[in-house]
This record gives C-alpha cells, structure tokens and sequence, in this order.
C-alpha cells in the first residue's frame, strides 16, 4: 500500500489513517475535517480563579500522507 498526499484527500474518503515522515509516531486516525471539542478548566489558587477554554482533539494539521482503512470482510 502506498501513502498519497494530502493534496489527494477529499471529503468522500472519509476518515482515513494520516502519517508522518519519517515514520515516528502511530498514525492520526480522522479526518481534516475533525473539529475536536471545547474543554473549559477553571483553577483556583492563593485565592486568585482563572478559568480558560481550550480547544483538545481534533485535527492536528501536521500529517502529510494517509491510507485508507481496510475493512475485514465477513466470514
């Protein structure tokens, strides 16, 4: 199986396997299109509170390559 570049990618490919190279970590599983979820974190310390929104999951941008996932067939 060979890795096509991202320019290769649309919409109808779904969610796909994404790589790096070299590679040095597992594949990202997903899509660009993943938007991942909001998560709000309130500290509160020496009596001052802080409360922040940050943004976790998602597409990470950083992929170049992807392959399709291949599905098993039925026995």
């Amino acid at each position: 199986m060979k890795a096509r570049p991202i320019s290769e990618w649309a919409e109808e490919d779904g969610t796909v396997l994404w790589w790096t190279f070299p590679l040095c970590e597992a594949p990202y599983v997903g899509s660009p299109l993943d938007l991942g979820h909001t998560v709000e974190v309130s500290v509160d310390s020496f009596r001052v509170s802080k409360t922040m929104r940050i943004n976790v999951g998602g597409w990470p941008g950083y992929h170049t390559h992807w392959t399709p996932i291949e599905s098993p067939e039925a026995a």
